[in-house]
């Protein structure tokens, strides 16, 4: 797909000075503590009536709001971006959720609507094997087709974070630093989950995405061991405050992705002290995400009647 020129040689300065305005509009944690604390969801419904969910007279169909809040949130990036390609690694994961959905999964699923091609021109594309709009990295998926579904699906992954590289890797900077953690610790995930279902060796080798500071030979030797010492093996990196109580914080999955989650934000805020640049930009978009991330998870607990301190417990970080 064609983008917009690369961040070292556009000036972003007019869509910084959007983007700081709009930061000022996201919703802050106190928010989230008032929608905590409403008794239903349909209080909780009145309380989006004050932001930029508000839901129309009586309806209550408060994911199709944030599914089109989303959809005019990327519109209105690539407009302001003119398609830059920092902003697209971000955008072309649901073009990637729609590809698997074509070519890997067993048809239960949905087409999401968010990709940066209609879901009828990908599928288009894809019978005609005309890849020239998407990354060479899924075209080369595309091109050599793995066997089974599973293995189609991880092949796909791998090649959305060689992309990521590909665009992020050749210059030091914090985005740099946010797409290398978020390799690591997805291998990190997908490590302990496959321990945890008894998967093979063979297995961890197949699903393993681009590694960052940790190569896959260390996560390869550790995958055997019956007690595999993972906190030394993140002591050295970036991520060993992960871990403020102890290897405990890796064998409790929902816990640690929600430790990832909220490091990986933490990157991000960095954003907020570069005055020019993709950056910025970058960051609002994944505050945006993470508002809206935390909004589905109160309304699903909401609707699940699920105690107050346990939805408390799933929220992640806010950005400011």
């Amino acid at each position: 797909m064609t983008g917009g020129l690369e961040m070292a040689d556009k000036d972003y300065a007019y869509a910084v000075g959007r983007i700081r305005i709009l930061e000022t509009k996201l919703l802050p944690a106190a928010f989230f503590e008032r929608l905590l604390k409403a008794t239903s969801v349909s209080n909780a419904l009145r309380l989006l009536e004050e932001t930029a969910y508000s839901l129309e007279g009586e309806a209550t169909d408060y994911e199709g709001v944030f599914e089109e809040e989303l959809l005019r949130f990327y519109r209105f990036l690539r407009d302001l971006t003119g398609d830059a390609p920092e902003l697209l690694v971000f955008l072309q994961r649901w073009d990637l959720q729609n590809l698997k959905l074509l070519v890997a999964a067993d048809g239960a699923l949905q087409p999401s609507p968010l990709g940066t091609i209609p879901f009828s021109e990908l599928k288009q594309m894809v019978t005609a094997g005309d890849y020239k709009k998407l990354p060479p990295e899924f075209e080369e998926v595309l091109s050599h087709l793995p066997e089974t579904g599973p293995d189609r699906a991880a092949a796909f992954d791998q090649a959305y974070y060689r992309y990521g590289w590909r665009i992020f890797g050749k210059k030091s900077g914090l985005l740099r630093d946010y797409w290398r953690a978020r390799m690591d610790l997805l291998n990190l995930l997908i490590f302990l989950r496959l321990r945890k279902r008894g998967a093979s060796f063979g297995e961890l080798s197949r699903f393993l995405v681009e590694p960052g500071f940790i190569n896959h030979h260390e996560w390869l030797s550790r995958f055997e061991e019956s007690q595999p010492e993972l906190g030394s093996l993140l002591e050295y990196t970036p991520y060993r405050e992960l871990l403020p109580g102890g290897e405990k914080n890796l064998t409790e999955l929902s816990a640690l992705e929600r430790a990832i989650d909220d490091y990986l934000l933490s990157i991000a805020k960095a954003a907020k002290m570069v005055p020019l640049g993709i950056e910025p930009i970058i960051g609002y978009l994944l505050a945006k995400e993470r508002e809206i991330l935390n909004l589905r998870l109160v309304f699903t607990g909401k609707l699940n009647k699920l105690p107050e301190e346990t939805v408390r417990r799933r929220l992640r970080d806010v950005y400011f």
